[in-house]
């Protein structure tokens, strides 16, 4: 059968389905531990408590969920069947994380308990898209190399546009609706389903344009097998896969420092309404790189685009650490500034993204001869998820460590150890930024020439025993 032509409307639905994803989950990113804190009245000890506890799980569905996509063989496509079904774990996931349960409770550890239940609901259908999304990389644009990027650029345009619009909207948002029910909690969780329903739509459109390059596999066809035995070995014997899960879990670790205390900068330092420009500043500056730094990267080459982009993210970071809090008080331009940096950066390897991993999933069959590649994007979420899972657990203790404390009678806490918090929130992701981009710099040796090389004689050799 004919291969369907990729045109620009399934590459842009493919993007803003992803970016509507994100859009959603931002808010949750940005605003979920400040949100269990000084709404649930949550310790954040007890919030990193039991955050390790789900990222753990989390972390085991991710072994777990590459093989059994392999072994799927489901009667809507081999990968969009997931698609279909993850649709709504993700919607009603994203939003049961930040669910007003102060309606129907004052008990803070079974709001903890919904909160967890909501994140591993979430994050466990994550690590089955995240990984189903990259192997559609391959499966829409075929071996064209050229094709793969302009999914990933758009993908990266698309979410930078539309975190402009959760940007600008977010905490109005949350005042409008404060100010018609009186409830803060209650206006996170309206802006939370909104965003998601946003995303429900657009995921199902991209179905619908994805489905001819994804048809149902034959019933009696053979299905590949892949256990998690085989996923540890296809990372110990691809030495670039090895190097890509080292780097990305070091800088992963740090980035959930910076992404879980950003909100508490401006909150603690009473400047919280500010962080609606902060972000918008940001998003605009997000999509501005998008539009243009990938032509860099394109130049630059994969590797270089990481190792300069892990840089940036580390002076950026700096910046916010030695200049954005100063003599007790807080510069939030310059904290907005260290922003759009890091941010700025972040685009150099964002309009990559997946491309990476599928290189070292080409150079892995083309050097062993066993086709693990529908592996690689299943590879992708272990560092991910690892970084989440120390860096999303560490985060509540070095909050807590922090001397985080709302007072008695009080909605917004104040840091008693300033100096700690602002190590927890931009030099401790600049040392792991640092320390990523060096290793990237020495042990990473895969060009894009020759990736290219690897895809093009894999889909020949593949070719040849079809018509053997």
């Amino acid at each position: 059968m004919e291969k369907p032509k990729l045109t620009s409307g399934t590459i842009n639905l493919y993007a803003l389905s992803n970016g509507t994803l994100t859009m959603a989950f931002t808010v949750v990113t940005q605003y979920l531990m400040i949100f269990c804190t000084d709404y649930l009245g949550i310790s954040a000890a007890a919030y990193g408590t039991a955050m390790g506890i789900a990222k753990t799980f989390d972390f085991f569905v991710c072994l777990v969920a590459g093989p059994i996509i392999e072994k799927s063989n489901m009667k809507w496509g081999k990968y969009l069947s997931w698609t279909r079904i993850l649709t709504a774990t993700l919607f009603f996931g994203n939003i049961i994380q930040m669910l007003d349960t102060s309606a129907f409770t004052d008990n803070a550890t079974v709001k903890l308990v919904i909160v967890c239940i909501g994140y591993m609901m979430f994050h466990g259908s994550m690590n089955f898209n995240a990984t189903v999304r990259g192997t559609l990389v391959a499966k829409l644009a075929g071996a064209n190399m050229e094709d793969r990027r302009k999914l990933t650029t758009r993908q990266s345009q698309v979410g930078a546009a539309v975190t402009i619009i959760s940007s600008m909207i977010t905490l109005p948002a949350i005042n409008l609706v404060t100010k018609i029910t009186g409830s803060e909690t209650l206006g996170y969780t309206l802006v939370v389903v909104i965003f998601s329903c946003v995303f429900l739509v657009c995921n199902v459109l991209f179905i619908k344009a994805a489905t001819p390059f994804d048809p149902p596999t034959d019933k009696n066809a053979a299905k590949k097998t892949a256990t998690v035995k085989e996923i540890v070995e296809s990372i110990v014997s691809n030495k670039q896969m090895l190097v890509l899960v080292l780097v990305y879990t070091i800088h992963g670790i740090g980035g959930q420092f910076y992404a879980g205390t950003t909100a508490y900068f401006f909150r603690a330092t009473g400047n919280f309404q500010f962080m609606t420009v902060a972000l918008t500043t940001r998003s605009i500056v997000a999509f501005v790189a998008s539009l243009f730094v990938p032509s860099i990267g394109k130049k630059l080459g994969k590797k270089n685009a990481l190792v300069v982009s892990r840089y940036a993210y580390a002076v950026g970071a700096l910046i916010i650490y030695f200049f954005a809090y100063r003599n007790g008080e807080a510069n939030v331009w310059i904290m907005t500034f260290g922003m759009c940096f890091i941010q700025a950066g972040t685009y150099l390897f964002m309009s990559f993204g997946v491309n990476y991993w599928l290189d070292c999933g080409e150079y892995g069959y083309y050097t062993t001869g066993k086709d693990m590649r529908g592996i690689a994007s299943a590879v992708m979420n272990i560092p991910t998820k690892i970084g989440m899972a120390v860096g999303g657990t560490l985060v509540g203790y070095l909050v807590a460590w922090s001397g985080y404390t709302i007072p008695a009678g009080q909605t917004v806490g104040y840091f008693e150890h300033m100096d700690r918090f602002m190590m927890t929130l931009a030099l401790f992701p600049a040392i792991t930024a640092i320390v990523s981009g060096v290793l990237t710099q020495i042990l990473y040796k895969l060009t894009d020439e020759q990736a290219a090389m690897y895809a093009k004689a894999n889909a020949e050799r593949e070719a040849a025993q079809k018509n053997a």
